[in-house]
C-alpha cells in the first residue's frame, strides 16, 4: 500500500518550495505525517530521529519508506502546497490492490456491486485559527472557523467492517462567492466529476441521507452509471409524498425473533413515481420499512427511500437492509475516526492553504490502511485479536516503535505477536 505513495511527487503541481523544505522529498513529509496516523503515535518523528541518531537506521525508513525525516513544522509546511486531488488516487489504487486477493468479495451485493455511503464529516474547529478555505459559522457575535469533508465508504449490511474511498473537501475558495459557502450538496457533485469513474469498476450503488434525493444530483449519479438508493422524507419531497398517498402500495411482512420477543417488518413500496413536480423530472421506486415491537406494540423505527433499482416482493427486504447500512458511515467511519484512536477533530497543524486538508487525507488513508490490513493479511488479525481493544492495540504499536528497530513491517507484526521468535 505504501508503494502507491511512492510516485506521488511526480504528480504534485505547483511545487514552489524556497529554503530549508527542499532537503525533504514530498513523498517523505506525506510518509512521515502517514506514519503519526497509522501508528498513532504523535511523538514518532522525535523518537525515530534519535534512534536514527543512534543506530544510523530507523524503523521509518525501513517500514515507511522515509528517507529524511522532516520536523512537525516543516511537514505542515510540505503539505501545506499539496492539493490533496493529487494524493487521493492512493485510495482506490488500494482497493485495486486488495480486489487482486478476493478481498472484495465479502463487500459485493446487488448483482456484485458495491454499496458506496456519503456522509460529510467536521474534522477541525477554532475561534482564532483560520485559513482561506475554512467555512465559517457565527452565534451570538462569535465566529467558529471550521473544516469539514465529504466521506465515502464501501459498507454492506452485516459486515461491521468498512473500507474508505478518497474524501472530497468541503471548502470555501478565493474564486467563490465569499457570501455563499461551500457544502456538503456540492462536494457530492465534485465527488462524482472527480471519482465516479475512477470507482467505475465496483459499480456503486450509493448510499446517502435526504439532502442527495434530489433531481439534479440524482440525474447526475444516473449518467455517471451508478446506481442509488438515498433517504426520502416526505417534508422535503411533497409532490413525490403526495403521489404515494393517492396510489395503491404493493407490502409484504415478516415476522423475526430476536431471542426476546418478535419484530414484524413491514415493506411498502412503488414503481415509477416522479420525484418533482415539473416538465424536467425523474421517474424513482419508492420503499418504505416499519419495524414493529410486538411486545410493547409501538413502531420502533420508520423509514423511506428511493433508488432507481426495480423493486420487487423478491429484493425489497435486501433494498431497505442496503438503505439502513448508510448508518455504518456514521457509526463504524465518523465515530471510529472521531472517538476511537484517530482523534480526526485534534488540530495536528492548520497552515494557510491545504494542511489541514492533507492532514485529514492522511488521517482517513491510515484508517483504510487498517481495514484493508485486518481484511487480507492473517498476522494483523492475530494482533488486533490479541489486544483486543483498539486503542491497546495503539498502545503496543507506540511501545514497540520506541523500544526497537524492525527490517520491515513482517518483522515488527512477527515481533508483536511473539517477541521471543519475532
Amino acid at each position: 500500500m505504501l508503494r502507491n505513495l511512492e510516485s506521488a511527487d511526480e504528480n504534485l503541481v505547483d511545487d514552489r518550495r524556497e529554503g530549508f523544505d527542499l532537503k525533504y522529498k514530498l513523498t517523505d513529509a506525506l510518509k512521515s505525517a502517514l506514519s503519526v496516523f497509522f501508528f498513532q503515535h504523535p511523538s514518532i518523528l522525535d523518537f525515530q530521529n534519535k534512534m536514527k541518531q543512534k543506530w544510523k537506521r530507523s524503523n521509518l525508513e525501513t517500514m515507511m519508506g522515509v528517507k529524511e525525516i522532516p520536523s512537525n513544522v516543516q511537514i505542515t509546511t510540505l503539505l501545506d502546497g499539496i492539493n490533496p486531488d493529487s494524493v487521493s488516487r492512493v485510495f482506490n489504487e488500494n482497493l485495486e490492490e486488495l480486489d487482486k486477493w478476493g478481498g472484495l468479495k465479502e463487500f459485493r451485493c446487488l448483482e456484485g456491486g458495491v454499496l458506496l455511503a456519503l456522509d460529510g464529516v467536521w474534522y477541525f474547529s477554532s475561534e482564532q485559527i483560520h485559513c482561506q478555505h475554512c467555512l465559517h459559522k457565527t452565534k451570538d457575535g462569535v465566529t467558529t472557523y471550521y473544516h469539514s469533508a465529504l466521506a465515502g465508504t464501501i459498507v454492506k449490511p452485516g459486515n461491521t467492517a468498512v473500507l474508505p474511498v478518497a474524501p472530497e473537501m468541503i471548502t470555501n475558495t478565493e474564486e467563490g462567492d465569499s457570501k455563499k459557502q461551500d457544502c456538503e450538496r456540492n462536494a457530492a457533485k465534485r465527488w462524482l466529476d472527480k471519482h465516479a469513474n475512477e470507482y467505475a469498476w465496483l459499480s456503486p450503488t450509493l448510499l446517502g441521507d435526504d439532502l442527495f434525493s434530489n433531481y439534479p444530483f440524482c440525474k447526475e449519479v444516473l449518467e455517471y452509471g451508478y446506481s442509488f438508493i438515498f433517504t426520502c422524507k416526505d417534508d422535503s419531497h411533497p409532490w413525490l409524498a403526495e403521489t404515494i398517498n393517492n396510489s395503491f402500495l404493493e407490502e409484504t411482512s415478516r415476522r423475526e425473533w430476536n431471542g426476546r420477543y418478535h419484530l414484524k417488518y413491514t415493506y411498502k413500496w412503488l414503481n415509477g413515481v416522479q420525484i418533482r413536480d415539473n416538465k424536467e423530472t425523474l421517474l424513482v421506486n419508492y420503499l418504505s420499512l416499519s419495524i414493529w415491537n410486538e411486545k410493547k406494540n409501538k413502531q420502533t423505527y420508520f423509514n423511506t427511500w428511493i433508488t432507481n433499482i426495480p423493486i420487487t416482493s423478491n429484493n425489497v427486504a435486501h433494498l431497505a437492509s442496503c438503505g439502513r447500512s448508510r448508518w455504518k458511515i456514521e457509526n463504524e467511519h465518523n465515530n471510529v475516526l472521531k472517538n476511537h484512536g484517530y482523534n480526526l477533530e485534534h488540530n495536528f497543524g492548520h497552515g494557510k492553504i491545504h494542511a489541514s486538508e492533507m492532514y485529514c487525507l492522511l488521517n482517513l488513508l491510515a484508517f483504510q490502511m487498517h481495514s484493508l490490513l485486518d481484511i487480507s493479511d492473517e498476522d494483523y488479525q492475530k494482533a488486533r485479536a490479541y489486544s483486543g481493544r483498539r486503542d491497546e492495540f495503539f498502545n503496543e504499536l507506540r511501545f514497540l516503535m520506541r523500544r526497537n528497530h524492525f527490517d520491515s513491517w513482517q518483522h515488527f507484526i512477527l515481533n508483536f505477536l511473539d517477541p521471543e521468535t519475532g
